[in-house]
C-alpha cells in the first residue's frame, strides 16, 4: 500500500512539473502564430482574421479576453506569420499527430523566426508557440491531447484548427484553448456537470462551464468557442490576476464597479477554505451577449442562483451533448441578482451571513452585508489549486465532455 501510494504522489509530482504554471498569463507575454496550409486543405482565413482573433483589440481576441478578465494585469501581444503550403497531405481521421503538425510547421518558418523576438523571460524559448493549420478533425468529440503538447523551442505550444473544434464551429476556438489551459496551467476543475443528462453546473457563467463555448444557448454553432465567458472569481484569485476586496463584519453600502472593466470582486470568508465571491456582469465586453447581466454570487465555485429554481441542475435529458443553438436553461436573466426577479438579498443561515438591498445602478451595483448572530469573522486566504484537484495526471488521454 505504501508503495502504490508513494507512485501516485510521485506521479502527481511528474503532472504538476509537467503541466502547472501558475506563473503563466501573467504580465507581458509574447507570441508568434504560424499558418500551416496543407496541400489538400486551401486556407479560408486571412492573415488579417487571424490576427484579429489572437491579438486585435477590441475584437474579443485572446488579448482582449486577458487583459479584460486580469483587470490589465496579463497582456499578450505578437505577430501572425502567413500561410505557408506543406506538400504533405491532411488525413482528419488521423489528426492527433501534434509532433507531425509542429516538426513540418517549424521546418516551414524557422529560419524567418527570431526567438528572442517573443521570449520575454530570456530564457531562451517562445513564451507562447500557437501553430493554426487549415485542416479539420472529422470528429465532435475532441480532447487536449490534440492541441496542447512540448517542444523544445516555446514553453507553451498549442495546435488549432483555423475552422472550428473538430467538426463543430467555424472559428478558431480560442474558448477551447482558454479552458484546457485552466486545467493545464492551473489546475481548475470542470464545472459543467453531467450535461449529457440536463445538469448543467454553473452553465455559461463560467469559463470552465459550458462558458468555453460561449455566452448564450441561442448563439450560432460556428461561433462556438469564439466568444467564451470570463472565468469565475475563484478562478481569477487563485491565478493572482486580483485581489478581493475583503468584507468580515457587518458593512453597508458596499460598492461594486463591473467587472468587465474593473476587475472589482468582492470576497466574504465565512470559512477557513470558503468565501463569497461577489462580481457585477455587466453588458459590455466578453459579458455582453450573456442572457442577463447584475450581482453574480458565488460560493468558491458554486453559483448561487437568485431565482432559487436551481434551473441549472434541471435540464432536459437529452442524453447527448446539448450543443447550441438550443432550448436549454445555460444561465438566464434571473440568475444574477436582482436580475428579472428583482430577488434583492441572500442569506446563508449555515454561515450567519446575508447580503442584502442589492441595487444596481448606470455604473455600479450596491449591497449591504449583514453579519448574522453566530457569524465567525476569519481572515481571507487566497486560494490555491489543490494537487489532487490537479487534472493533468490524464491530461494526453482526457476526452472533451464538453
Amino acid at each position: 500500500m505504501k508503495i502504490i501510494f508513494a507512485l501516485i504522489l510521485a506521479l502527481l509530482a511528474v503532472s504538476i512539473s509537467a503541466f502547472a504554471d501558475p506563473g503563466h498569463w501573467q504580465g507581458k507575454q509574447r507570441a508568434v502564430v504560424l499558418l500551416l496550409e496543407w496541400k489538400n486543405q486551401p486556407a479560408k482565413h486571412s492573415v488579417a482574421e487571424v490576427n484579429e482573433v489572437f491579438f486585435g483589440e477590441g475584437k474579443s481576441s485572446v488579448r482582449d479576453f486577458l487583459r479584460e478578465n486580469s483587470a490589465g494585469t496579463a497582456d499578450l501581444t505578437g505577430d501572425v506569420r502567413n500561410w505557408l503550403r506543406t506538400e504533405q497531405t491532411w488525413n482528419g481521421s488521423d489528426s492527433c499527430d501534434l509532433d507531425r503538425i509542429v516538426n513540418e510547421a517549424w521546418q516551414k518558418f524557422s529560419r524567418a523566426i527570431n526567438i528572442a523576438d517573443y521570449d520575454s523571460d530570456h530564457d531562451g524559448k517562445i513564451d507562447n508557440l500557437f501553430i493554426v493549420h487549415s485542416g479539420r478533425i472529422n470528429s465532435d468529440r475532441v480532447g487536449p491531447s490534440c492541441a496542447f503538447t512540448e517542444s523544445r523551442f516555446a514553453n507553451h505550444t498549442i495546435v488549432f484548427q483555423s475552422e472550428g473544434l473538430g467538426s463543430i464551429g467555424q472559428q478558431i476556438p480560442i474558448g477551447f484553448y482558454l479552458h484546457e489551459a485552466g486545467h493545464a496551467y492551473f489546475g481548475f476543475p470542470d464545472l459543467y456537470n453531467d450535461h449529457y443528462h440536463g445538469h448543467y453546473g454553473i452553465g455559461m457563467w463560467g469559463m470552465m462551464g459550458l462558458g468555453a463555448w460561449g455566452t448564450d444557448n441561442r448563439m450560432r454553432r460556428e461561433d462556438m468557442f469564439r466568444y467564451p465567458s470570463h472565468f469565475e472569481p475563484y478562478s481569477k484569485v487563485q491565478i493572482g490576476w486580483v485581489t478581493p476586496h475583503v468584507v468580515s463584519q457587518t458593512t453597508q453600502h458596499v460598492s461594486i464597479r463591473a467587472v468587465e472593466a474593473s476587475g472589482d470582486i468582492v470576497a466574504i470568508p465565512v470559512g477557513s477554505n470558503t468565501s463569497y465571491y461577489l462580481e457585477y456582469r455587466s453588458a459590455q465586453g466578453f459579458s455582453r451577449d450573456h442572457r442577463g447581466h447584475g450581482l453574480l454570487i458565488w460560493k468558491n465555485y458554486e453559483l448561487i442562483q437568485a431565482d432559487g429554481r436551481n434551473d441549472l441542475d434541471h435540464g432536459h435529458n437529452l442524453g447527448h451533448r446539448p450543443v447550441p443553438p438550443n432550448d436549454e436553461n445555460f444561465g438566464d436573466d434571473s440568475d444574477p441578482f436582482p436580475g428579472s426577479g428583482n430577488v434583492t438579498f441572500h442569506e446563508d443561515r449555515d454561515a450567519h451571513v446575508r447580503i442584502e438591498n442589492i441595487a444596481q445602478f448606470a455604473d455600479h451595483m450596491e449591497f449591504d452585508v449583514r453579519m448574522l448572530d453566530g457569524f465567525k469573522a476569519r481572515r481571507w486566504k487566497r486560494p490555491h489549486p489543490a494537487p489532487m484537484d490537479f487534472q493533468g495526471i490524464d491530461f494526453s488521454i482526457r476526452p472533451l465532455d464538453f
